[in-house]
C-alpha cells in the first residue's frame, strides 16, 4: 500500500495566496487553488486561520484604465453638475426673495405681480 505524500506549504507561501486574492489577481478562491494546486477547502482554511477571510465570497471587479479614466470624468461630471444645480437653487432663492421685497415696496401680493407680468 503506497502512502500519499502530504505537501506542507510556508507561511510565506500562503500569506503570497492571500495577497494576490486580495489585489485581484484570482477571482475566486478556486482559481487561486487550481493555480497553485491546492484544493479550495485549504485556501478557505488559511484565509481563516490568517485574518483574510473577508475575502471569502468576495466579489472584484476588474477594470481596464479606460473604464476608470470614464468613471474619474463621470465622477467630476456629477460634482459639476451638483454644483451648477445648488447655484441654480441659490439663484431661485434670491430671486423669490427679490420678488416679496419688491411686493412689499409696491403693497400688493406676488401673485398679483405675476398674473400683471403673464398678461404683458
Amino acid at each position: 500500500m503506497e502512502s500519499k505524500d502530504r505537501k506542507r506549504y510556508s507561511e510565506g507561501f500562503k500569506l503570497k495566496v492571500m495577497e494576490e486574492l486580495r489585489d485581484g489577481k484570482w477571482k475566486t478562491v478556486a482559481e487561486a487553488a487550481q493555480a497553485y494546486g491546492v484544493t479550495p477547502q485549504g485556501v478557505r482554511h488559511w484565509m481563516k486561520r490568517l485574518g483574510f477571510d473577508y475575502l471569502n465570497g468576495r466579489i472584484i471587479y476588474v477594470k481596464t484604465r479606460t473604464e476608470l479614466d470614464e468613471i474619474k470624468r463621470l465622477k467630476d461630471e456629477v460634482k459639476r453638475l451638483k454644483m451648477q444645480l445648488a447655484d441654480e437653487v441659490l439663484d431661485h432663492k434670491i430671486d423669490e426673495v427679490a420678488l416679496q421685497i419688491a411686493c412689499r415696496n409696491l403693497g400688493t401680493i406676488p401673485e398679483e405681480l405675476k398674473k400683471k407680468a403673464a398678461t404683458r
